[in-house]
């Protein structure tokens, strides 16, 4: 969940002239609070709680949202969780960027990219592009491109997303060109969806479940690769934007690998040995 995520209305679907799309049409947005911070984080004195020591400089663009990762991932903060504690730091840096910080509303699709300068921008995911392209305030189809159930990406057809049962897979056998029918978690064997498996999250490159008696690629679910936080099906493979706080992408952008050099709790570990002596002086 968003931290002091609201949402602000359902976006309005309009010509873009020029853009050749339309913005994202099934509703949504949300609001976080963004800031260019500039402040020295400082913690109680380990031996001393009534004084307080300087950590470091925090200096980066944060939004509220994204303040827990941001302590599990900035040196000077993880030096701060060592002697002080996440919720303290955590609670610091929320101060810093509420005293600065401004109100960024973002449409459906967006996915907020706080910058120095432009603490309110965004890139878009589920192939949707930012429009316009300098200050963008939607999140757009560009045409070939056409709408499928929330995903933007080249469609031969829309299923409505309702499990069909297998008595109807005999009045129609395939599904529309470009879609694969697949089984469906929870469900009897009788029932099966189509999916485009070349831009589905879930069943990326084939189906996760597929149905009896019918044989292909098997399928990969993109939202459970260890350690990914952004991640898009596109032509059938997992690439992968962004991953947590301890992995990093692989060459092949297809995974995210574990980093023992950026795991917090090794870090934390580190920078308390460093710290905490100077502490005790």
């Amino acid at each position: 969940m968003r931290f002091l995520k609201s949402f602000v209305g359902a976006a309005i679907v309009v010509g873009l002239g020029l853009g050749g799309g339309v913005a994202a049409s099934d509703g949504g947005g949300y609001s976080d609070t963004c800031a260019q911070v500039n402040s020295v984080l400082k913690v109680p004195q380990p031996l001393i709680p009534k004084n307080l020591i300087s950590v470091g400089t925090i200096n980066a663009c944060i939004c509220l949202d994204s303040i827990n990762a941001f302590v599990d991932t900035n040196a000077v903060a993880i030096a701060g969780v060592a002697l002080a504690g996440k919720s303290y730091v955590v609670s610091a840096i929320t101060s810093m960027v509420q005293s600065k910080g401004k109100v960024c509303n973002y449409p459906d699709h967006a996915v907020a990219t706080c910058k120095s300068g432009s603490p309110c921008y965004f890139d878009c995911k589920d192939g949707y592009h930012p429009y316009p392209s300098t200050n963008p305030t939607q999140c757009v189809c560009n045409k070939p491109y056409t709408e499928c159930n929330g995903k933007c990406g080249l469609y031969q057809g829309c299923p409505s997303g309702k499990p069909q049962y297998r008595r109807d897979l005999s009045r129609n056998l395939l599904c529309p060109v470009g879609m694969e029918a697949c089984g469906i978690w929870g469900r009897s064997a009788r029932t099966w969806e189509c999916i485009d498996t070349m831009n589905d999250l879930e069943s990326c490159g084939g189906c996760v479940i597929p149905l009896p008696g019918r044989h292909g690629q098997e399928g990969q679910d993109c939202t459970a690769l260890p350690g990914v936080s952004d991640v898009s099906c596109m032509g059938g493979r997992c690439v992968v934007h962004k991953c947590t706080a301890s992995y990093e992408i692989a060459p092949g952008k297809e995974e995210c690998l574990y980093n023992e050099d950026k795991d917090p709790e090794i870090l934390a570990a580190q920078y308390g040995l460093e710290h905490i002596p100077l502490g005790s002086d």
